[in-house]
Parts: C-alpha cells; sequence; structure tokens
C-alpha cells in the first residue's frame, strides 16, 4: 500500500504576518493614486476659476457681512454659509448643496436605489430628517434668536462669528445617540444653540490666539466642551429618553470590497459631507456643483473673503483624506466605520490659511494629519464617558491634530 504524505505549508514568520495584517488593513495603492490624482484636478480646476472675475459683485464676503445684523436676508445668507463654514468654504450654494444632497441621499437610501452609495446618517437613513431638524433648530436659534450674529458689531474689525458650531456638534450627535425624540431635539438644539458660539469666541480671543494656534482650535475646542456639558445634561434630565432606532446599518456589506480603488475613491469624496453627519458621496457631490457654481459667481465669497485659497484647501483636504483611507480601509471592514475624515475640517485646511496657500503646506499637513486623525479620535473615543456621542472624541482628535501639524510643519524652514 502506498502512503501519501501530505505536507502542511509552512507557518509564517512574523515578518510575513505582520505584512498580511498591514495589507489587510491599508487600501488600494491604485485607489490611493485615483484620489491624489483628483486632488490635483480639483486643484488645477479651482485655480483657473478663482482666477476669473465674479460675475455677481454683491456676493463679495465683504459685502455679505457689511450690515448683517440688520438684514434678514443677509443672515439667511450666512445661516447657508454656516453648512460649509466646517470644511472652510462658506460658500452660500455649497451650503444649499448641503443640505440638497444630503436630502437626495436620503430618499435613495430609503428606496434601496443602487445609486444611493453609502448611505446618510452611517446607516441609519431615516434618522436625516431629525439630524437636519435639529440642525435648522440650532442654528436658527443661534442667529435668529440668542442674536450671537451681532458679534459682528462688536468691533470694527470683527468679520467672522462661530454660529456654525451647533450644526456640527452636540444637537445632530444628540439625534443619532438618543433616537427620534422631540425633547432629545429640543433640549440639546437650545443648550448647544446657547454655549457654543460664546464658548468659541471666548477661546479663540483668550487662549488660543495668544498662543498662536489657527483659529479652527478654538472651534474645535468648544465642540469638545459643549458637548460634552451638553451631553452629561441630557443624562440627567428626566425628560430626556433614548427611543429605539430600526437597525438599519448594513450599509457597508460584505460584498463591498473596502481593498477595491472604486470603493476607496467613493469613501473619499463621502468624507466631504461627514462633518454634518451625512457621510455621503452623494451629499458631498450636490455639494461641490454648490460650491463651484459659487466660485464662477464670485470667488471671493468662498473662505470668509479668502477666496484665492480655495485650491490649496480642498488639495490639502482629499490629501489627509486619501492618506487616511488608504491606511486605514481596514477598520471599514465588516460594516465598520473610521473617523478619517478628522483633517478634512481641521488640520489640512487650518494649515494652509496660516502657513500659505501653496501646494507643499497642502500636501505635507493633508499627509500628516491623514495619519495622525484617526489613530487620534480612536485613542479619544476610549477615554469618552457613557452616554457621550463619539463625535466629541472626533472633534477632540481635530483640535489635537490641528496643533500638532500646524507647529510641526512651522517649525520648518521651508514652509
Amino acid at each position: 500500500m502506498t502512503t501519501t504524505t501530505i505536507s502542511a505549508a509552512p507557518a509564517a514568520t512574523p515578518t510575513e504576518q505582520s505584512a498580511s495584517r498591514a495589507r489587510s488593513l491599508s487600501g488600494s495603492p491604485v485607489g490611493l493614486v485615483i484620489n491624489l490624482a483628483i486632488g490635483f484636478a480639483a486643484y488645477g480646476l479651482l485655480s483657473v476659476l478663482v482666477s476669473l472675475p465674479g460675475l455677481v459683485p454683491s456676493l463679495a464676503y465683504d459685502q455679505l457681512i457689511a450690515g448683517i445684523t440688520a438684514s434678514v436676508p443677509k443672515q439667511l445668507a450666512w445661516f447657508l454659509m454656516d453648512f460649509t463654514e466646517p470644511e472652510f468654504y462658506a460658500s452660500i450654494f455649497a451650503g444649499a448643496g448641503t443640505i440638497i444632497g444630503g436630502a437626495i441621499a436620503w430618499q435613495l437610501a430609503r428606496r434601496r436605489s443602487k445609486l444611493a452609495g453609502f448611505s446618510v446618517c452611517y446607516g441609519e437613513h431615516e434618522m436625516f430628517p431629525w439630524v437636519l431638524a435639529s440642525q435648522v433648530l440650532s442654528l436658527g436659534l443661534t442667529i435668529f434668536v440668542w442674536r450671537f450674529i451681532d458679534g459682528f458689531s462688536a468691533a470694527p474689525d470683527v468679520t467672522f462669528v462661530a454660529t456654525f458650531i451647533p450644526i456640527v456638534g452636540a444637537p445632530p450627535a444628540t439625534m443619532l445617540l438618543y433616537g427620534p425624540s422631540v425633547p432629545a431635539l429640543l433640549t440639546s438644539s437650545v443648550l448647544a444653540s446657547l454655549i457654543c458660539s460664546p464658548t468659541a469666541t471666548w477661546l479663540s480671543a483668550h487662549v488660543f490666539t495668544p498662543l498662536g494656534l489657527p483659529g479652527v482650535v478654538a472651534n474645535v475646542t468648544a465642540m469638545v466642551l459643549t458637548g460634552l456639558t451638553v451631553f452629561m445634561v441630557l443624562k440627567v434630565l428626566p425628560w430626556v429618553k433614548k427611543v429605539e432606532v430600526p437597525d438599519m446599518r448594513p450599509t457597508l456589506s460584505p460584498v463591498e470590497d473596502v481593498h477595491a480603488p472604486a470603493w476607496a475613491v467613493r469613501r473619499v469624496l463621502a468624507e466631504f459631507s461627514e462633518a454634518p453627519f451625512y457621510g455621503s458621496e452623494i451629499a458631498s457631490l450636490v455639494m461641490f456643483a454648490g460650491l463651484i457654481l459659487g466660485t464662477v459667481l464670485n470667488p471671493s465669497m468662498n473662505v470668509n473673503g479668502a477666496g484665492d485659497v480655495l485650491p490649496a484647501i480642498v488639495l490639502s483636504q482629499y490629501v489627509s483624506a486619501a492618506v487616511g483611507v488608504f491606511l486605514y480601509a481596514g477598520k471599514f471592514e465588516d460594516g465598520g466605520w473610521y473617523a478619517t475624515y478628522v483633517p478634512v475640517v481641521s488640520a489640512g485646511p487650518a494649515c494652509v490659511l496660516a502657513l500659505g496657500a501653496t501646494v507643499p503646506v497642502a500636501v505635507a499637513a493633508g499627509v500628516l494629519s491623514g495619519i495622525l486623525g484617526g489613530p487620534l479620535a480612536e485613542f479619544f473615543a476610549s477615554l469618552l464617558p457613557e452616554d457621550v456621542h463619539p463625535t466629541v472624541a472626533n472633534v477632540a482628535s481635530m483640535a489635537a491634530t490641528t496643533s500638532f501639524v500646524y507647529i510641526a510643519l512651522a517649525a520648518l524652514p521651508f514652509f
């Protein structure tokens, strides 16, 4: 009788095991290259657009804020601009595009359309109306009721007031944490609208500007402090109870390959609408359509009057998202999620504004922040107390990432 011996495959060495883990965690190199190419293409297109004269002079930022405290139409324009203030665009049309794009993504998700892409609101797409309601209510209170918009008249040289913070902070996060609850909606919106803008203004004037740090550090630190405050208050209020939300999370199904180039392109695009809790490439596309339209109409409307830096800002955002999604794609497997959007709305644009709207600054800031943003958010999330939404960890990462990257680049002689 002949005996056949089947030899076992040799055990993988520690080096091979480490390499295998690295391959499984990282994404598609081809996707990384495509995303970087898209970023540079956007830089080229926007560079052309910002060099053109504006077709509508009244849309210039200085004209929009002139007399804004006495003009309801200008305050309504500021309301829309605030929806893209987190991305540093401050564009009326991009702000409208964000809302419209979010609504389109919501409807596509409800219809289970093949075009839906990443389901809005992290898979809980039925929460979109509640998220949007919290944003509209908290921002409306901030601007039209508590009148923090009057900060423009506080001094002759005031050209910006941080009214946008509630729409990317505690109110929408409360909706996702507590579910479709009217008491949670009203309570979080009122609390956040009362404390967010004054906190950011005070931190900017008395802490971070004297330290020489970018203004975004004050804004995101205000989000941390006010977010913790709101969630701690909500926890002890007897009328705020969690409402069960149907599980709709199989957005990233096992059939989606996070190591495929197409997934990487979609994921990076979705990062641009993560800050308002939409996280949809559809919402981002409509937002970008609005940004391009607004830039054609008047480039000086964008970036609070510094529209010429828009191309470098978008480049830094694309680089940071591309690097983060490539490095940490494995975190998205099996329906997971990772805070790779953190530098898109913090470190990259902040460094461009502070250190110069150049390609080297945009790329260096994008790469460094793309490496740091996600892991720092993950670390801060591990420290959060119960009943605090992880968005607090994300904005804490924004503050830390921006501070580190800015200080590192500013210390180098060639930036």
